[in-house]
């Protein structure tokens, strides 16, 4: 098929693949009351909708094209039946204010096992997914740093990655769920995940949180397993770690990430046009336009050049996805979020 006779699906992953697009592929998560205002501006009802109506694909690993197991496990305390999911809810941790195992030892918390979920649906919700023309995305591999955050607090975790024998007794007890989880994931998924999404925030604006060798170390080797699963089933691996990570891009490419997210042009040694020379060949990019300076505090012309600047910079030889450097929320003017959409729109034509 050639490039002007792109499917929705077949651009995205052509993308992802660094294959020639006929225009660049359009990914951002989207938030009330923006997301109702977007829409009405295109005259869509919903997300999937707005692609038939303007041309927006709205690639998204967390939004409707992703399909879950469902978690049949014993309901965590303060986890409401929203966050009772791969992500949040079987763990019993929300984010960073829920943090189950706080001033815990180990065998006094009861830890989730792939028995949890029940996977028998799976099937067909992904392929209903592919059905309407889009990338089939699932997971949660949320198993290293961010992870550790999120079920033991910053307080903690700065003290537990000095403590070898925690550590490595902690990452057995995740490593006996996540490889027995996502097992079992693709085997009931069968060949139908496109993408797998992972998450890894690292840093502040200019310095990581710890140390890369202590990354590589505790977190890496898990990831890499959970990864080469996942490649074995023909899936990419989408992953997010906004604020400094640039010391381990390297090593994200070594176990196996096709997608980094979000870029973001303020955060140290993630300029834009330095990233694509260094690493595009290598990796496909998801965001990249400045949300903390110009879609939130700009005007919507400036929204426009900065739309049409990181095209310049990131979409030759593909492997380009525009999008935010974060998601769109309540803070981005409603203006502005419309003339994101409709410069990605202008620009993105190859």
């Amino acid at each position: 098929m050639s490039e002007s006779q792109m499917t929705r699906r077949e651009r995205i992953l052509a993308a992802i693949e660094h294959r020639p697009v006929d225009k660049v592929p359009i990914g951002f998560d989207i938030f009330e009351p923006v997301r109702e205002g977007v829409l009405r501006y295109f005259g869509a009802d919903c997300l999937e909708n707005l692609y038939e109506k303007s041309g927006v694909e709205g690639f998204s690993v967390w939004d409707w094209p992703s399909a879950q197991p469902r978690y049949i496990g014993p309901k965590r305390e303060g986890v409401d039946a929203y966050d009772r999911s791969m992500a949040y809810g079987c763990w019993g941790k929300v984010g960073e204010r829920i943090y189950p195992l706080r001033g815990k030892k180990l065998d006094e918390y009861r830890w989730p096992t792939a028995d949890d979920f029940d996977f028998s649906h799976l099937k067909e919700e992904l392929s209903e997914i592919r059905s309407r023309d889009m990338t089939t995305a699932s997971g949660h591999a949320g198993c290293g740093w961010l992870h550790h955050v999120q079920m033991r607090s910053y307080d903690e975790i700065f003290y537990d990655v000095l403590d070898n024998a925690f550590m490595e007794e902690y990452m057995a007890r995740n490593r006996a769920f996540y490889l027995d989880y996502f097992t079992r994931l693709f085997e009931a998924a069968d060949g139908l995940i496109d993408i797998i999404r992972a998450d890894e925030d690292l840093g502040g604006q200019q310095n990581m949180l710890l140390s890369p060798e202590l990354w590589r170390k505790w977190y890496k080797p898990l990831w890499k397993e959970v990864f080469a699963i996942a490649k074995q089933h023909g899936a990419k691996i989408w992953l997010h770690s906004c604020g400094y990570c640039y010391p381990l891009v390297r090593d994200f490419i070594e176990i196996g990430v096709d997608i980094l997210n979000p870029l973001p042009p303020y955060v140290r040694d993630s300029d834009p046009a330095a990233m694509k020379a260094e690493f595009g060949s290598m990796l496909c990019f998801d965001g990249g336009v400045d949300q903390m300076n110009v879609l939130v505090q700009g005007t919507p012309e400036q929204v426009r050049q900065e739309v049409k600047l990181r095209m310049e910079q990131l979409a030759p030889g593909s492997g380009y996805i525009v999008g935010p450097s974060q998601v769109i929320e309540k803070d981005i003017p409603l203006e502005n979020a419309i003339a994101f959409f409709k410069a990605c729109l202008e620009y993105g034509q190859r």
